[in-house]
């Protein structure tokens, strides 16, 4: 069964979701910004707690060193500016018991043997690097994507991002996006995948 996550939800069956970004928050990110109405001295304290948060996040990730295969340590840990995940769109996020089995019916869905996963795509603002990051024992996932009262035509750009441990068996990952959404989600195995693509079309396309 595949279906598109719009609503909060759990997959062990707990009432109690405990997923939400650990160290960027929209709340730091907004201060820091200056997005809200507020003093010289408020945006310089967000600055200020920022910069502690990039510090603690950074240190954190050498905790992830032995749980994730290198190229996706090097990824949280040096995907800085063309090979980060600022300013890229969301293609994708579909969670569910079977996202590769093809319906039809060549072979059978073996109901006892699947595992939740949840696979999500982004494609940066240059449209020529493809981000697949496929979450396996998917626990729990939260997301508010359709948060805006406002009419939104589309998702918007992806602000941020972190993955963390939450204990010796589940990671989280975390998406903050430029709207205040967020994607998170506990797991137990990730597959990170960064593909580059040949773009046939000039880049002044894009804004068509």
């Amino acid at each position: 069964m595949i279906f598109w996550c719009t609503l909060r939800c759990c997959v062990n069956g707990a009432t109690d979701i405990l997923v939400s970004m650990k160290y960027f928050t929209y709340q730091l990110i907004a201060a820091m910004n200056d997005w809200t109405e507020q003093s010289e001295e408020m945006r310089l304290d967000a600055d200020r707690r920022f910069s502690e948060a990039v510090n603690h996040y950074h240190g954190s990730l050498q905790e992830l060193r032995p749980r994730i295969n290198r190229q996706a340590w090097h990824f949280f840990a040096n995907g800085h500016g063309r090979l980060g995940l600022h300013d890229v769109r969301l293609i994708s996020l579909s969670i569910g018991d079977g996202l590769d089995y093809r319906p039809d019916g060549a072979c059978p869905f073996r109901v006892n043997r699947q595992r939740t996963a949840a696979r999500i795509l982004f494609l940066n603002h240059e449209q020529d690097l493809l981000y697949t990051f496929d979450l396996k024992g998917v626990d729990r996932m939260s997301n508010d994507l359709l948060r805006s009262e406002a009419p939104n035509w589309c998702l918007g750009d992806l602000f941020t991002y972190e993955i963390t441990v939450v204990d010796k068996n589940l990671l989280q990952l975390g998406f903050l996006f430029a709207s205040g959404a967020t994607i998170v989600a506990q797991f137990t195995n990730l597959i990170f995948r960064r593909q580059r693509i040949k773009r046939e079309y000039p880049a002044r396309d894009v804004y068509r």
